[in-house]
């Protein structure tokens, strides 16, 4: 395999760029760490500025060129212009390298810093630049110089890899899962509901039409079984099914699933909104789930879920960091 990525230099550049974005946490990330670095000194052209920093129209081109022709490996002979427009490359990977500057600002308001010896040990560990599982710096040195790379720029995306790596387990430290969560989230995805519903097509006609007959299904005067019927509806009983599980017949699968989580066993729904049909749902039984049966899988879905906290309060912080920064870009790449 190594043999034939030395005849690949366009393999070997795409192969290079994703070993560095591997340390980056997110999908913010991995975007701002496919610039090189700072364009040269001769570029004075400017594609945006951050918080008074440029991004040069060089670095912008470099960071777009990569893209284009990572995209264009990706999708195969499916490649074409209106597929480029239809991903928005150039947004993109502006706002990559937008976010990508944004958190070395941060790493370094934070007080981050990449040691020689981090550095180095990322570099050695690297299973492209061994020969016989040993790290060979004449190796590292060719398959650089066959990218166009130097140690110095190369090395130099490494350590912004890792200060926003450091960056974002730093951000990520306050997020804490308790059993009572834990539980909750294994409780609701695994036990099993019955429920009895019915729809109609979305239309403020046919919302009025099921909100009257949800008026009407409470009354114990006539059993809601006997309302339904008269009403000309056709009764829906799905097999029991989890949370999230696909049920047939919804369109609306999120709307209808929520509404569920919500109702005790017996209770009615309002009428549920979806995209393109109403609901009213009656929840028939939920089936317990043994206390036991999660103690077994206890730290998976703590682990699960601190994974999904740890994203959102990511996401949620970058959002911030974007929303107080002064962020300026060339009107003709806005």
């Amino acid at each position: 395999m190594l043999r034939s990525m030395r005849h690949n230099i366009k393999y070997l550049s795409i192969t290079l760029w994703l070993v560095i974005a591997s340390f980056i946490a997110t999908i913010f990330l991995v975007w701002g760490m496919q610039s090189a670095g700072p364009g040269s000194g001769r570029d004075v052209a400017v594609a945006a500025t951050v918080n008074g920093e440029r991004i040069s129209r060089l670095e912008f081109q470099r960071a777009y060129e990569r893209e284009r022709e990572a995209l264009r490996q990706l999708y195969g002979d499916r490649w074409n212009e209106d597929l480029a427009r239809e991903l928005n490359v150039p947004t993109r990977v502006l706002d990559g390298l937008i976010t990508s500057r944004l958190l070395l600002q941060e790493a370094e308001r934070h007080g981050l810093s990449v040691s020689r010896e981090e550095l180095a040990a990322v570099v050695m560990e690297n299973p492209l630049f061994a020969e016989e599982g040993k790290f060979r710096p004449e190796r590292y040195r060719r398959l650089l110089e066959a990218n166009r790379l130097t140690p110095e720029r190369y090395e130099e995306a490494i350590r912004q890899g890792l200060l926003q790596q450091k960056l974002a387990t730093l951000i990520q430290a306050s997020a804490k899962v308790s059993e009572a969560e834990a539980w909750e989230a294994f409780r609701t995805a695994k036990e099993k509901v019955r429920v009895a519903y019915v729809s109609l097509p979305r239309s403020t006609e046919n919302k009025a039409r099921l909100e009257d007959l949800q008026g009407r299904v409470g009354q114990k005067e006539t059993p809601w079984e006997t309302l339904l019927q008269n009403s000309g509806l056709k009764v829906m009983r799905p097999d029991p099914f989890t949370f999230g599980a696909a049920v047939a017949e919804p369109p609306d699968s999120r709307a209808f699933h929520l509404a569920i989580l919500r109702l005790k066993k017996g209770e009615w729904s309002p009428v549920v909104e979806g995209g393109k049909s109403h609901f009213l749902i009656r929840l028939l039984d939920r089936e317990a789930v043994p206390r036991q049966a999660f103690e077994r899988e206890k730290e998976t879905w703590t682990q699960k879920l601190l994974s999904e906290k740890r994203l959102q309060l990511w996401v949620a912080w970058v959002h911030e960091v974007k929303r107080r920064s002064k962020i300026d870009i060339a009107q003709e790449l806005g």
